[in-house]
């Protein structure tokens, strides 16, 4: 089996684009994760640079050093972190136990991933969140309280300003927005 690191890889819809763009040119996958992709015994893989040029009209570029394996660490903990299933122990810090995960400081690791995913990794954390939220706004009937303790926002209303800062929407009138549309979709039917 062989590894490759995946530079831009943020989201479940990231993941789904490069799993159709590399079984497309007849790899086959083992497994795929943000930022990194295990290709099954049977994939040859003899140059790089086709993969590359496979996924760049998608924005995502290969990666090969131990930063990088670094950066993928980190969004494998967010991603575990803020699945909606993680139990967060009181007083919760992400800095103090990303740097216990991956035996790093945290400063390293923070100016590691902004200096190769050109996004903060506070950014990146409230961005991955937020993509969350929206997810359950629209397949999910849950409350936002709810969602405010599964993805550990300190309250309700932490949760709607970290939403509105982002989208535009509070997450009402998102949830709204998705109905109507759904609506109109099933109207035109």
């Amino acid at each position: 089996m062989q590894k490759v690191y995946i530079k831009g890889m943020v989201c479940d819809r990231c993941i789904s684009t490069v799993k159709f763009e590399l079984e497309s040119i007849g790899l086959k996958l083992e497994d795929i994760n943000l930022g990194e992709v295990t290709f099954s015994a049977g994939s040859q893989i003899s140059d790089h640079r086709f993969i590359e040029a496979q996924l760049k009209p998608f924005g995502f570029s290969l990666l090969e050093d131990k930063k990088y394996k670094l950066v993928t660490g980190v969004k494998k903990i967010t991603e575990e972190i803020y699945s909606g299933d993680f139990d967060f122990p009181v007083r919760f810090r992400f800095a103090v136990y990303i740097s216990e995960k991956l035996h790093k400081d945290y400063d390293l690791i923070s100016a590691t991933f902004s200096a190769l995913e050109q996004i903060t990794l506070e950014k990146y954390i409230i961005d991955y969140r937020i993509e969350k939220i929206k997810e359950f706004l629209v397949y999910s009937p849950q409350t936002l309280a709810d969602m405010a303790f599964r993805l550990g926002f300190s309250s309700v209303a932490h949760l709607s300003t970290q939403f509105k800062t982002v989208t535009g929407f509070n997450p009402s009138c998102y949830r709204s927005l998705k109905e109507i549309k759904k609506k109109i979709s099933d109207n035109r039917q």
